[in-house]
């Protein structure tokens, strides 16, 4: 019986297919032996070869794109999480403080709503508004406080990254079913939409929902759009642009026939652009009486991008087995991330029914929770929490870490770009978007990345202490017990209860508390071969 040569299935390049084409081909036609290029039938091996790589290539692709765990395509891992009811959070903006100084003068300012404020001095300039109820400040009131120089500032004046697009035309219905219509520009903030549609007797506002087919109520029940429902819903693309949905008559009520008969209101922005440093708000788009200064003394903070898709893939999954539920501590923190603005977030719970949600805002650098995120973090968990259960969202503690270093660097490198270097690497270490929430910091793991620098060759780590646990704990104890003060004790023991350098080489932190970096001293010495 004749060798029937073997096909292995998931070999399916062109060399393999070839190989595979021209055995058989052995096999059926022996009497053909010509394998040169020039010959037609080796042409066509080669062509069929080509083809079934492509193909083969499709198929794996899309059978790879069918399994969220190896999807790779934005667009595919979107209509994926879409069967389990999961969408990706859109780009959330970031909030900020301003303190608004005045010339003396007039007995009242208003700040009205839609304020608008950007920065000054920085690459991307971006816009924040006021979009609180209209502000009037009592300039002889105790909501000012007096400067030395006469005037007079209004302190914690809450502004959201973005811009308001007023009220326009989004489309004309045709009363068909499932009609969709584009929100532009990109980047809308979902929350603030307001949508209204003129059934014949005027303009009547509509009611969002999370879907048609059914949606969960504050009280946790399931809530279907009847027939005659004025409801909509609003789907983002991988682009992050909204498109509107109405229903089909079935579930939720379908538009009535008009021309230019269905306008919207939203605000516009977000992402982590937003995250301005300190004092870079300083500029008030529209006057405001007497307004002699405007900033922020606090960076800004919450500003997030759309969710990237390896966080969709992780916590996707995760909140479709709390089903929006949170219970467990997971719950908690899994959750905070989904509402976005946050960059940690750490759940504790104290007792059966309080929950401790520490939160580190979305940001490049470590602040206090703003009390715009607060609140909004506060009301997305009001129907998530279990009944009975209370929920305080508290800041996490910022410990610095002070390090001192002396390094010997080789004489073939310049000192300052080894300083820099070191500088930069320690710096790194403790970025705040690399730290977390009781992240234990060792004295090894800094020494190692600092003898990793091009040029350096000797490394001591003079200081490497917490911030809030300096020299104070040592003053307290000596005067407890009636000893001198700790600079009038010898040389010796005093450096030796200062204890700049950790006795074990480590930081520990409780769980509440995030690393910072402190205090960074480089002092670099030539090191001659």
């Amino acid at each position: 019986m004749p060798n029937i040569p073997q096909i292995d299935y998931t070999d399916k390049d062109y060399n393999a297919l070839r190989r595979a084409l021209l055995q058989f081909a052995q096999y059926r036609l022996p009497e053909w032996t010509d394998r040169s290029p020039a010959d037609f039938g080796v042409l066509m091996v080669d062509l069929f070869s080509y083809m079934g790589d492509m193909v083969l290539y499709y198929q794996d692709r899309i059978a790879a794109q069918s399994i969220l765990e190896f999807a790779t395509e934005r667009r595919n891992i979107i209509h994926l999480l879409r069967l389990i009811g999961y969408e990706l959070n859109q780009p959330v903006p970031a909030v900020a403080e301003l303190d608004l100084t005045f010339q003396p003068g007039i007995p009242t300012v208003v700040v009205p709503t839609g304020q608008q404020f950007k920065t000054v001095g920085i690459a991307k300039p971006q816009v924040f508004e006021y979009v609180e109820p209209d502000l009037t400040i009592n300039l002889g009131s105790d909501q000012v406080e007096l400067l030395n120089d006469g005037r007079l500032r209004y302190r914690g004046l809450p502004v959201v990254q973005g811009t308001t697009v007023p009220m326009h035309v989004i489309g004309s219905s045709t009363f068909e079913a499932n009609q969709s219509f584009a929100l532009q520009p990109a980047q809308v903030i979902v929350d603030t939409l307001r949508l209204e549609v003129d059934e014949g007797a005027g303009w009547v506002r509509w009611d969002r929902r999370e879907s048609l087919l059914y949606d969960i109520g504050p009280d946790g029940r399931v809530r279907l759009s009847e027939p005659d429902a004025r409801h909509y819903y609003v789907l983002f693309d991988e682009n992050s642009n909204a498109r509107v949905y109405f229903g089909d008559g079935r579930f939720g009520r379908r538009p009535p026939l008009g021309a230019n008969n269905i306008q919207a209101t939203y605000r516009t922005g977000g992402g982590t652009a937003g995250n301005v440093p300190a004092g870079t708000i300083g500029e008030a788009v529209s006057a405001i009486a007497n307004l002699d200064e405007v900033t922020n003394p606090e960076p800004a903070a919450g500003g997030q991008d759309a969710e990237s898709t390896q966080d969709a893939v992780q916590f996707g999954p995760l909140a479709f087995r709390s089903r929006d539920r949170a219970v467990a501590e997971s719950d908690y923190e899994a959750m905070a991330h989904r509402a976005g603005g946050v960059a940690k977030a750490l759940a504790r719970t104290r007792s059966w029914n309080l929950v401790d949600l520490y939160i580190a805002p979305a940001g490049e650098s470590s602040r206090p929770v703003p009390e715009t995120l607060r609140r909004r973090l506060l009301s997305f968990f009001e129907d998530r929490r279990m009944a009975g259960t209370f929920v305080r969202i508290l800041n996490p503690t910022y410990i610095p870490i002070d390090i001192s270093v002396q390094v010997a660097y080789d004489e073939r490198y310049r000192g300052d770009a080894v300083r820099q270097g070191v500088e930069e690497v320690v710096a790194a270490m403790l970025a705040y978007e690399v730290v977390e929430f009781g992240q234990a910091v060792f004295l090894s793991t800094i020494h190692n990345a600092i003898e990793d620098v091009p040029g350096v060759r000797l490394v001591t780590i003079t200081r490497f202490k917490r911030r809030d646990k300096a020299d104070d704990e040592v003053v307290r104890a000596l005067a407890k017990n009636d000893l001198p003060p700790l600079m009038e004790l010898p040389e010796v023991i005093r450096l030796a209860l200062e204890r700049k350098v950790e006795s074990d080489g480590r930081i520990e932190l409780a769980y509440y508390e995030i690393p910072i970096l402190g205090e960074l001293s480089v002092q670099t010495v030539v090191s001659p071969r």
